[in-house]
């Protein structure tokens, strides 16, 4: 597929649009990997600092309060309509763990593993969802490839969530992200 340079300010969102639908056809998975290059060249306002090096809190924030907390865990999102559409695939969804996020009412279920469904009942729900886990991917790399190194990676791993961390601990870890401390 060749991709023509963008003429005017809509058309990054429109190329990233096309490119998320386009890859939507096949039945194959799609990594949102494939999805970031596009992305960033729609420089988003939600997401101002998606082509540094430097996490973008407000954005992983942002993207963070509209998924379920299971998302370190989610390796594999499906996208359904119905349950028997998840059914039809062999996705007994009706028996996972049923999962929300504070930012959004979409319904989810998990699998308690790394697998999540999400219902959509509309086009613009795939305009909402895509981006924001195309946000979410990009901040969630950023971290780790900046704690590969660090001597908090092992300190992280004994925790289950970022609540069990003490305040020094929290502050430590800022500072290694290159985020402000609040």
């Amino acid at each position: 597929m060749q991709r023509t340079v963008p003429h005017t300010a809509s058309d990054p969102i429109t190329l990233f649009m096309r490119t998320y639908y386009s890859l939507l056809r096949t039945t194959d998975a799609v990594p949102i990997q494939s999805l970031v290059e596009s992305y960033q060249a729609m420089r988003s306002s939600l997401h101002t600092f998606a082509r540094e090096t430097t996490v973008d809190v407000s954005a992983l924030v942002y993207a963070g309060l509209r998924l379920p907390a299971s998302m370190p865990q989610v390796e594999t999102i499906l996208m359904g309509q119905t349950i028997d559409v998840f059914e039809k695939n062999g996705f007994s969804v009706r028996d996972w763990e049923r999962v929300s996020s504070p930012g959004r009412r979409r319904r989810m279920h998990w699998n308690g593993n790394d697998m999540l469904a999400v219902f959509l009942s509309s086009r613009s729900d795939v305009d909402d969802l895509l981006p924001m886990l195309t946000a979410y991917q990009i901040e969630w790399n950023k971290i780790h490839q900046q704690l590969r190194a660090s001597p908090l990676r092992e300190k992280l791993a004994q925790y289950d969530f970022l609540s069990d961390f003490d305040e020094n601990s929290l502050r430590a870890l800022a500072t290694e992200l290159g985020t402000p401390v609040s």
